[in-house]
């Protein structure tokens, strides 16, 4: 329901609306992204802080010594004891936050309050109890105090985390006087329990921050009071922008404003990101538009920015320290874009209103948003109209960044005849900008009219707009990943409309380069598998001792680790021998070999097997071989290693006559492990859905590398060919892995060796970390240790095999990277 806030025709003249009308529906509390963001930050101070604790012992136990020495003399000037003031910090600090809240008539506030410290209590000890049940002892011994019976005790004063939550959930420091007053006096007790030997540094820090985060996220959870400017603080705000205004609406909620026809007034401006939007009717009867930028929700904006920025690669910063700096920029690419000859809004003044910036633009002609138009209404003069106004900002050095059809607007054009196409949404445009960022305007603009009106009339307009040799540059970034959502969403509701688009510039351009280009430095889904490739090395590093494995370092055989990198550097001649044979075209044995060399530079950030694939489809591609049949090749690749992989096993097993690892595994568990496998494997066939799945995944492969295929069976020199260099590289990295075991005096049978290799290796590919880092290590410790091979030992065994087939490759392969560009293959 709507907020009225009239005045009658003859106010008094201390009324703060002066004759304004304002319909509105204000947001009396909002859920501050910040406070999420300092809660997190908190929480990693609270990591930090223990670890510290529990790893920097020596240094924290000398600080706490040294405070509680000066204590002892302390204590004698001081004339209040010591329990005296933390009485006054648990008891008078809360109960002076809630008589202020009484006063300021907050019930609502008071109950937050309390619940924040309730909450703050119940996550310190159950912090306390878990630290004592599951806590290394490092981490226990830097909680604890020693008691006068000589015990050491987990000390987490919860009522210290109580307090500060509570002081947190009351408010911003700043914006009350008790709550400034107060802190200092929560970081005092502190100081006093340190001093006083209650509780150590650590402990004492780390409650102090439990209680913060704790506040916070009680505060993000139930919202806080919006500083926002609404009625009477609006109003000034406008005047003090340079207009007088008679009656304001909100104009970008449907259900908060009668039904004049406001909805033009919201596309005018676009769907902004963050800001409200306001239609102005001034006293002399101009028509205005008011973006208000809320000061609570720039934090969101800001992230949002900062994101692209590091995720894309040729993104200039622009960085917005300020909500007044984030209205400068925007107003300022405005102001850019229109000298530019881009049809948008004017901006004719900017002013701030308590926590709030508004920005006061003209308000064009009635239009509608591209998205509300359908096929038939999009004409090729409307879409030659589209391109020409983004040809006029990116010849000004002005990119849009966020452009999508709610940000392109179309109206009436009456006097000339021709539709009037507007540009809004610049708040995430740049000045001075890169090329690419120019081209993603392109991809972005692209792919909007293809939503609208289909692949090839939207490919035509950007040919007749860009011409043929920068359609051909813009079509390697037509990728789903640069687009906006409402993009991504209207092209699925088409079917793969973005495929169909880069098949009709193919169509086109049939020599034309359509490869997706990486433009992305890295993505959520890197940013978590690294993670928890860092976690598992971690608790991999943490498990073992450390002067053990040091000692069996110190210990290693250098001949046979010599033995082992020559090993790992004949694994280049068999990929790239496998790749020749393969190949459909002649390619020069150097280049092959230096990109199966370059691969190990990118296996950093790719998961295992990615590289190499990656590498030799666009040295393929660079040759002019057509798409799906450099695919089809390096799929056969791929098939061919796995072939390899499971018959040289079966050999193995059959002439070695080994009595390893295979001769326990007839055993009878080993038997019901298989048929308990079997039999899970069949029942999951049987259903419809996972029967799908399963050939989802697999068909695709096999209808790519069947037509390769049958061509290479016509030629059984090059299927040896290809087979031997996957034989090759299997039997170099197992070789290699047996020499790094004979460094440390490791003598096991090679079929033992090879089944660990074969298992690590499939570990690898299943968990797409980069490399397989984290998972193989793991597999590899484990089975060495399974095979009898003591924990000390096994982890510098597999520490120096990864090291030789994963780290120095990636320098290697970075010298080998940089000597193809200069070729001109990748």
């Amino acid at each position: 329901m709507a907020d009225r806030d009239a005045t009658q025709d003859a106010p008094a003249s201390d009324d703060p609306l002066r004759g304004v009308t304002v319909i509105d529906a204000p947001e009396t509390r909002v859920h501050r992204v910040t406070d999420i963001i300092a809660a997190s930050i908190t929480t990693l101070g609270i990591v930090l802080v223990l670890l510290l604790g529990a790893y920097g012992t020596a240094t924290t136990e000398g600080l706490t010594e040294d405070v509680q020495g000066f204590a002892r003399v302390l204590q004698r000037l001081l004339v209040a004891p010591v329990n005296l003031f933390s009485g006054i910090v648990t008891i008078v600090v809360p109960l002076a936050v809630i008589v202020d809240l009484g006063f300021r008539r907050e019930p609502r506030r008071i109950l937050e309050v309390i619940g924040a410290g309730v909450l703050a209590f119940i996550v310190t000890v159950i912090a306390a109890i878990t630290t004592l049940e599951f806590g290394a002892d490092e981490l226990v011994r830097s909680l604890s105090v020693r008691t006068s019976e000589g015990e050491m005790v987990v000390q987490l004063p919860a009522y210290l985390a109580a307090v500060a939550a509570m002081l947190t959930a009351a408010g911003l420091r700043t914006t009350r006087r008790v709550l400034s007053i107060s802190w200092p006096f929560v970081w005092i007790a502190a100081a006093v329990g340190v001093i006083s030997g209650i509780v150590t540094l650590p402990a004492a820090i780390t409650v102090v921050l439990i209680g913060r985060a704790s506040g916070l996220v009680l505060r993000w959870a139930v919202g806080s009071t919006a500083d926002r400017a609404y009625g009477a603080q609006l109003a000034d705000g406008i005047r003090r922008a340079g207009f007088e205004p008679r009656r304001i609406v909100r104009a970008d909620h449907h259900d908060a404003y009668e039904p004049e026809g406001h909805d033009d007034v919201a596309a005018a401006i676009g769907r902004t990101r963050s800001g409200r939007i306001y239609s102005v009717t001034t006293v002399e009867g101009h028509q205005l538009i008011v973006l208000a930028l809320d000061g609570d929700q720039h934090a969101a904006g800001f992230i949002s920015k900062w994101w692209q920025t590091i995720r894309f690669r040729g993104l200039d910063p622009r960085a917005e320290v300020s909500l007044r700096h984030a209205a400068e920029s925007t107003a300022l690419v405005s102001h850019a874009a229109r000298s530019a000859g881009v049809r948008t809004a004017r901006v004719l003044g900017m002013s701030q209103a308590r926590d709030t910036m508004l920005v006061v633009y003209q308000r064009p002609v009635a239009m509608r948003a591209l998205s509300e138009m359908t096929a038939d209404e999009v004409d090729d003069e409307m879409l030659d109209s589209i391109w020409s106004q983004f040809g006029q900002a990116h010849a000004a050095g002005v990119a849009h960044r966020q452009v999508s059809a709610d940000t392109i607007l179309v109206g009436d054009g009456e006097a000339t005849g021709t539709p009037l196409v507007w540009i809004t949404s610049w708040d995430m445009g740049e000045v001075a900008t890169s090329t690419l960022a120019r081209r993603l305007d392109n991809v972005q603009v692209l792919a909007a009219t293809a939503a609208i009106v289909g692949s090839d009339r939207a490919v035509d307009a950007a040919f007749r707009a860009l011409g043929e040799d920068i359609v051909e540059q813009v079509a390697p970034l037509l990728q789903s990943i640069v687009l906006p959502r409402s993009t991504q969403k209207a092209l699925k509701a088409h079917g793969d409309r973005l495929k169909d688009t880069r098949a009709a510039i193919v169509a086109r351009v049939p020599d034309a380069e359509i490869e997706q280009q990486n433009i992305a430095r890295f993505g959520w889904r890197t940013i978590i598998l690294f993670g928890a490739a860092v976690l598992i090395g971690t608790v991999i590093l943490t498990t073992f001792n450390t002067q053990e494995v040091l000692g069996a370092l110190s210990s290693a055989n250098p001949a046979w680790l010599v033995g082992a990198f020559a090993w790992s550097l004949l694994t280049y001649a068999g990929a790239a021998l496998a790749m020749l044979a393969f190949s459909p075209v002649r390619l020069p044995w150097g280049r092959v070999l230096f990109t199966q060399v370059a691969a190990g530079y990118i296996a950093v950030a790719v998961p295992a097997g990615v590289g190499p694939a990656a590498l030799n489809l666009r040295l393929l591609t660079r040759r002019r071989v057509a798409g799906p049949l450099a695919v089809a090749t390096v799929a056969l690749v791929q098939v061919s290693a796995v072939v390899v992989t499971v018959i040289g096993l079966l050999a193995l097993t059959l002439f070695t006559g080994s009595e390893g690892t295979l001769a326990a595994l007839p055993s009878t568990a080993v038997l019901i492990g298989i048929g308990v496998a079997a039999v899970v494997i069949t029942a999951f066939m049987l259903v419809p859905k996972v029967r799908r799945w399963t050939l989802a995944k697999i068909m695709p492969t096999v209808r790519q590398t069947w037509p390769r295929l049958v061509q290479i069976l016509g030629q059984p020199w090059r299927l040896a060919l290809g087979l031997a260099g996957n034989l090759v590289q299997t039997v170099a990295f197992v070789g290699t892995f047996y020499c790094t075991l004979e460094a440390f005096g490791q003598d096991l049978a090679i079929i033992d060796v090879t089944i660990l290799f074969f298992l690590s290796n499939a570990v690898g590919a299943v968990v797409p970390t980069p490399g397989g880092l984290g998972a193989v290590e793991a597999s590899l410790i484990a089975g060495l240790t399974g095979a009898g091979v003591p924990l000390p030992v096994a982890t510098p065994v597999v520490l120096i095999y990864r090291f030789i087939t994963y780290w120095i490759r990636i320098p290697m392969g970075y010298v080998a990277m940089q000597w193809l560009n200069r070729k001109g293959e990748m």
